[in-house]
């Protein structure tokens, strides 16, 4: 084997231990990418169940505003077999998971702590897409922050258990 040979096997095997430390410490880093867009996807899932909630709350409902129900067919129920078709299905689905979210928040406790207020706080400001909305009962600040973070780890536990979010 001449030595250039030599210095041409020892360049590819250094490559090829180069390729593998590349590879090997590129893959938690991705790990850690996938786990932070998964963390950002239930986020924006509880922001949009949250400002919903909040929206539901209200009892806003997307009608030309008609009365619910007239005095001479009040005892009359549709037939539901075109329910797919009108968006009934939708609408229950969604009165159903809004009763969900609605049982699941009031079981956050309000103490020691005000875990309950700040979820409230901040579906209104959800709603409204502005932080337009504040407590004097709640601490400002970075305390604020770790508060809101707690209330909402206890509220998707809550969602878990109602089977709301899995």
């Amino acid at each position: 084997m001449t030595v250039t040979a030599l210095i041409d096997d020892w360049r590819a095997r250094r490559a090829a231990t180069r390729a593998a430390r590349t590879k090997a410490s590129a893959e938690p880093t991705q790990h850690i990418v996938r786990e932070k867009q998964r963390v950002e996807a239930l986020d924006g899932k509880l922001n949009r169940l949250l400002a919903c909630w909040y929206e539901w709350t209200l009892g806003y409902r997307h009608t030309r505003g008609y009365s619910g129900s007239d005095s001479t067919c009040r005892d009359y129920s549709t037939p539901t077999h075109w329910d797919w078709r009108n968006g009934a299905q939708d609408e229950r689905a969604d009165q159903q998971r809004m009763r969900g979210v609605d049982s699941a928040l009031k079981r956050v406790p309000n103490e020691p702590r005000k875990w309950r207020l700040a979820l409230e706080i901040q579906a209104m400001n959800l709603h409204s897409e502005a932080s337009v909305w504040s407590s004097e009962r709640l601490p400002k600040g970075e305390e604020l922050a770790v508060l809101l973070l707690e209330a909402r780890n206890r509220l998707l536990l809550e969602l878990r258990e109602e089977g709301v979010m899995t």
